[in-house]
């Protein structure tokens, strides 16, 4: 949800991608690893994390949590904590839009409470009306082409003063 307010306020224009980039970075460089984090909770040791990381580097296309848990270094309930704790560690978009001074908390908030009032709609599904029927029969319609309706705007012309 962080990642895409960002880009709201990419698209809004209020943000450049440039500075969207950065936050980016910022979050990346901020988020605790999990490696550091398996340690700080006492999960497993220094060592055991060492093997591990040389694990993952052998084969990249498995994760860190996924290396220690068919390694049965940690449980399921220890992996869900590590990875709880990892999403908490990372500073949110909002967060760093306010601490890198793009916007104040005022601006930030009024902006997010539009942005959650957009994915709101998006993701509720229209209800289908109830079909009414005709109380009395349709008029019949003149056949042919049918008008705009829209008001006629004066034209403006003005004459240029040729030199």
């Amino acid at each position: 949800m962080s990642l895409k307010f960002g880009i709201y306020l990419v698209e809004q224009r209020i943000i450049s991608p440039e500075q969207f980039c950065g936050l980016v970075k910022i979050q990346q460089e901020a988020t605790a690893s999990l490696a550091s984090l398996s340690i700080r909770n006492n999960f497993l040791t220094i060592k055991q994390v060492a093997n591990l990381l040389d694990a993952v580097e052998a084969n990249p296309q498995k994760s860190f949590i996924n290396v220690a848990l068919e390694q049965n270094l940690i449980g399921q309930p220890q992996a869900q904590k590590l990875l709880l704790a990892q999403q908490n560690s990372c500073p949110t978009i909002p967060k760093l839009v306010i601490e890198c001074g793009l916007l104040t908390q005022r601006q930030t908030s009024v902006l997010f409470h539009h942005f959650e009032r957009g994915q709101n709609r998006q993701t509720q599904k229209p209800t289908a009306a109830p079909q009414q029927t005709p109380a009395a029969p349709a008029a019949p319609t003149k056949a042919g082409p049918r008008q705009p309706k829209f008001r006629k705007r004066p034209v403006v012309v003005r004459q240029l003063n040729q030199r």
